[in-house]
């Protein structure tokens, strides 16, 4: 991505998505999506596969319109794919200013947009005239996990300790029924996207509590460290203590955010 000398100048990529597939299998069209969050700009990169023997695709884009979210993205610019042919891949992109110190998810709709261009049998070379269409993807989403990052750190009661209480959060949970609390620790793990410390992850076997660290850098490289105590009674019922904290604030909060939203 950053061999793109119009990305390159956005800085480091501080996050980047797994690829979400955003077309059926058996589609002629093959698209998945990587969202790429850098410092102040959002880069959707969209892959694209081209399925059709009878056909060439040109000049391919993706058009996308914010249905859920807030003001704080503005569409910056998009980059065509120039040429897809059968079974090459290739990227478009839609870049957005992202205002900085907004901590928000956001939908978006999708459109691929391209001219099509039937194969000429007796050359096997497309036709110099095609015509415009379109296909609907999936819907793309920025979600609140993208703005952290797992993160190792050697001594978390350290880190911990020093940061200030005043940019501390916690709140309770109900987890609901599970089979024990190293499946519910796990859950968790995976919903907030941190980096379980000093072995915390493991659950000691018939345990009815536990207590699980985690550490992760948010957006902006603020440090953010989070308390998870779990307790299980005697119906397998899970519940959840967090407390998160932070330089700011308001990252802490986007950890109980990122919970409630999942």
């Amino acid at each position: 991505l950053l061999s793109n000398p119009l990305f390159s100048v956005y800085g480091s990529v501080f996050k980047s998505s797994k690829p979400i597939s955003l077309t059926e299998a058996e589609t002629e069209y093959k698209v998945t999506c990587i969202v790429h969050l850098f410092q102040s700009h959002v880069v959707f990169e969209f892959k694209c596969t081209n399925t059709i023997e009878e056909q060439v695709l040109e000049d391919i884009s993706v058009s996308m319109e914010m249905i859920e979210g807030v003001d704080f993205l503005a569409e910056n610019s998009t980059i065509s794919l120039d040429r897809m042919p059968l079974g090459d891949e290739g990227s478009t992109f839609v870049i957005f200013d992202r205002k900085e110190g907004v901590f928000e998810q956001a939908k978006f709709s999708c459109i691929l947009r391209f001219t099509s261009k039937e194969i000429d049998p007796a050359t096997g070379e497309p036709e110099e005239e095609g015509y415009d269409d379109e296909y609907t993807l999936e819907d793309v989403d920025l979600k609140l996990t993208d703005y952290l990052r797992p993160t190792n750190i050697s001594n978390f009661k350290k880190a911990w300790d020093s940061l200030s209480e005043e940019c501390e959060c916690s709140s309770d949970y109900d987890i609901g029924k599970r089979e024990g609390l190293q499946q519910a620790v796990e859950m968790v793990i995976n919903i907030i996207g941190c980096q379980p410390c000093e072995g915390t992850e493991a659950v000691p076997p018939n345990s009815r509590s536990h207590s699980t660290l985690l550490s992760g850098v948010c957006i902006g490289e603020s440090q953010v460290l989070i308390r998870t105590n779990f307790g299980l009674d005697e119906l397998n019922n899970v519940t959840m203590k967090i407390t998160a904290r932070s330089e700011r604030l308001d990252i802490s909060e986007l950890v109980h955010a990122i919970i409630s939203n999942s």
